[in-house]
């Protein structure tokens, strides 16, 4: 009767109202498991306050966390009545990059919200005030045991988690997903976003160099998305996927066992980019990166990409594309949106680098290019049909691009941040690499293009094995940057084969392996 009574009493009417909005919002966008758990840690926490038996302490006591839960709500009823979706990255970005004047302009748009920001936080303190004890002897502090036990077992699964999967996602952000603060975790993000980028860009090495002619005034790196060496006929792949680079043969310097030092982009690139390592990987080491490397040469540098600009798996490429002179981030449909800015770089005199990011054959493939340009179709083969013809869009693509640089004294890379793994079985066919994962999803195309106005451009191949994790030193060769006293052979394909050799890979957990040790 007395647990009855409790649950039956007016009082209880303020923590009633509280679960019913916090259920409700919380319901919109998330899967029903989330709310549940996100509720029941709101339950939990008002219940614990009830500990307190001084009401004027608790409410003190309360008053952040309350504040808090509200601020969550009203962010999240803000972004649905607004935009008609979830508050997300992008929300949180936008009020961090805000100034002091904007943010005040926002909030005489939106006072209204801010009302009810109050007003919520006035219910959920009434509930912290007036919600009683739980009767009997061992039940008050149970909510607490329930809410410091559920906070355990979501510390550990995010721990375990982290461990098994993937090492880039927060610890922190993957607990507070599942409490009534769950908006925490976009502020989070951008804010680490932030700190990282701006320590990548504001951190310059100073050490000297010199540079001596290598007959090139243009520099093209085009870093490739998601592209199977396996899956080019310039490789052996049956099907004619490479015609304009199998044209080329003559004015092409390929790497016939390419490996990438990682399977997923945030890691892959930077480490292609920059003096850092697979053995002992730390990101203090992209500050030393290309970008920076070309602007201490004299070199005009540009960047140009189709992927996005912050986020958990472009972040630290960001921080390392923000000290080119001039950068810019694209988002129409197709990678052939690169090409006028190409062109209008072309226009600049002097010694220059253009850096050129492709969205190339990231899942899902059969969106990277336009319809009309499909060669491939369901009924050739099922399964690899989109994925082919992205490939074949790719090599079209770098074919315009030759064109626009013949006529200038030019030389491109390209190379594939990762390649993928294969499994017809499964819904998505290609997909990316996860934890140890196999070496098809490293195995990527890389070569070096010289337009026939290079007096001594390479061709032929370098069969050794060979990380692109190397490419950071062999690019600085091709640009013709050399450090003091540095000893350096005479052509680019004897430099390869100084890099080549050993093949440390990370997987997704940034787990060092040996490429030879995974399975085929």
């Amino acid at each position: 009767m007395t647990f009855f009574a409790f649950r039956r009493t007016p009082a209880l009417l303020p923590l009633w109202l509280s679960l019913g909005i916090v259920a409700v919002v919380n319901v919109l966008f998330s899967p029903a498991h989330v709310m549940f758990q996100r509720l029941f840690l709101f339950a939990l926490l008002m219940l614990s306050f009830a500990l307190i038996k001084r009401r004027r302490l608790r409410v003190l006591i309360a008053a952040l966390p309350m504040m808090v839960i509200a601020w969550d709500v009203m962010l999240s009823i803000y972004a649905h009545q607004t935009f008609g979706s979830e508050f997300s990255y992008g929300f949180a970005m936008s009020v961090l990059e805000s100034s002091t004047g904007e943010m005040l302009a926002m909030l005489g748009l939106y006072l209204h919200y801010g009302l009810g920001f109050i007003v919520l936080t006035g219910l959920l303190l009434s509930a912290v005030w007036y919600t009683p004890r739980l009767p009997g002897k061992w039940r008050p502090r149970l909510p607490l045991y329930c809410l410091m036990l559920t906070l355990t077992v979501n510390i550990g699964q995010a721990v375990a988690h982290s461990i098994r999967k993937n090492s880039h996602s927060s610890i922190t952000a993957r607990v507070i997903n599942y409490t009534p603060v769950s908006n925490i975790k976009f502020f989070m993000q951008a804010w680490n976003d932030k700190r990282l980028i701006a320590q990548i860009s504001r951190t310059i090495p100073d050490y000297p160099v010199h540079t001596w002619d290598t007959g090139i005034d243009t520099y093209v790196v085009v870093v490739g998305e998601s592209a199977r060496a396996e899956n080019m006929h310039f490789y052996g792949y049956p099907r004619d996927t490479t015609p304009v680079l199998d044209s080329q043969r003559s004015q092409v310097l390929s790497w016939r066992q390419a490996i990438s030092p990682a399977p997923v982009t945030i890691t892959a690139v930077p480490l292609t980019l920059s003096a850092d390592y697979v053995v002992g990987h730390d990101q203090k080491h992209y500050s030393d990166n290309l970008i920076n490397l070309a602007n201490r040469a004299g070199y005009y540098t540009s960047w140009f990409s189709k992927q996005g600009i912050v986020g958990d798996y472009n972040n630290a490429i960001t921080g390392i594309a923000t000290n080119a002179r001039e950068k810019k981030w694209l988002q129409s449909d197709y990678d052939d949106t690169l090409l006028p800015e190409l062109k209008q770089a072309l226009h600049r005199g002097g010694k220059q680098m253009i850096m050129l990011h492709l969205y190339g054959s990231h899942e899902p493939e059969c969106s990277r290019f336009p319809s009309e340009e499909a060669l491939f179709y369901d009924g050739d083969d099922g399964v690899d049909a989109c994925y082919d013809n992205s490939i074949r869009y790719t090599d079209k693509l770098l074919g315009e691009m030759f064109s626009l640089l013949e006529g200038h004294r030019a030389s491109l890379i390209y190379y594939s941040d990762h390649a993928l793994e294969r499994d017809p079985a499964k819904h998505v066919v290609y997909y990316h690499g996860g934890v140890k994962p196999s070496q098809h999803a490293y195995q990527v195309p890389m070569f070096i293009w010289y337009s026939k106005r290079v007096a001594g451009g390479e061709s032929g191949e370098v069969n050794d094995l060979y990380s692109t994790a190397n490419n950071f030193q062999l690019m600085r060769y091709w640009l013709g940057i050399g450090l003091p006293d540095e000893k350096l052979p005479g052509t680019l394909k004897e430099r390869a084969k100084q890099l080549a050799g050993s093949v440390p890979v990370l997987d997704t957990t940034n787990t060092v392996y040996d490429w030879h040790k995974l399975r085929r």
